[in-house]
């Protein structure tokens, strides 16, 4: 008995590696097509056809075309954000952790420009009509974010190293500060590193506009 269920264990264990592994394969295809021409011109077929399986086959694993679509934006945004948190980790004080923030972010986008840039073309193009489930994930896993850079501004606040200012909007300045700083990259790489915004975005971000040499 103990020897069959063992045995189903690891068959089910390795049912669900090859099931993932699979999933993995159609996400990392899809991602390359809808970059290329956008939601609304890419079909299932196309997507099947590139992963290497049959279109009814993609029903296994997904819905349709938009849970297809959702898992893939979401799931990539929770990469972007797990490898922050712990990138940040690494770090003692805020200003160091704000340092690795900035810097792990930029590099996730320079890494992956293609997907960053169908990111911002679909909030305009995708987000506008029905897909009201990818809104809300999208809206819970930002606002997740924000409440992780929230709480480690308050930590810098307590400590004095910063200002005691509202943390939760500091925390969203920064975030769309390292964000207005690489769209203009996304959409039209230059041929230097993302990277090196980082040091502009710290500077601005901690320092802000004024010359307090006057």
């Amino acid at each position: 008995m103990y020897v069959q269920n063992g045995f189903l264990m690891l068959k089910n264990q390795r049912k669900e590696r090859e099931f993932n592994t699979r999933r993995a394969e159609i996400l990392q295809q899809a991602e390359k097509i809808f970059s290329v021409k956008g939601y609304h011109n890419v079909t299932m077929a196309e997507i099947a056809d590139a992963s290497g399986f049959s279109t009814g086959s993609l029903y296994q694993f997904f819905e349709g075309k938009e849970d297809l679509y959702t898992s893939m934006i979401c799931e990539k945004l929770d990469v972007m954000y797990t490898e922050i948190r712990q990138t940040t980790e690494k770090a003692a004080g805020v200003v160091d952790k704000i340092d690795l923030l900035v810097e792990a972010q930029l590099r996730f986008m320079e890494k992956n420009a293609d997907f960053c840039r169908l990111l911002l073309k679909g909030e305009g193009s995708v987000l506008t009509e029905t897909m009201t489930s990818l809104r809300e994930k999208l809206l819970e896993g930002y606002l997740r974010h924000i409440n992780f850079i929230e709480n480690m501004l308050r930590d810098g606040i307590v400590k004095g190293v910063i200002r005691d200012l509202p943390a939760n909007d500091v925390a969203q300045s920064l975030y769309f500060l390292i964000r207005a700083s690489s769209m203009e990259w996304m959409l039209s790489p230059e041929k230097e590193s993302l990277c090196t915004k980082k040091s502009f975005i710290l500077d601005f971000f901690l320092n802000g506009v004024k010359n307090h040499a006057n």
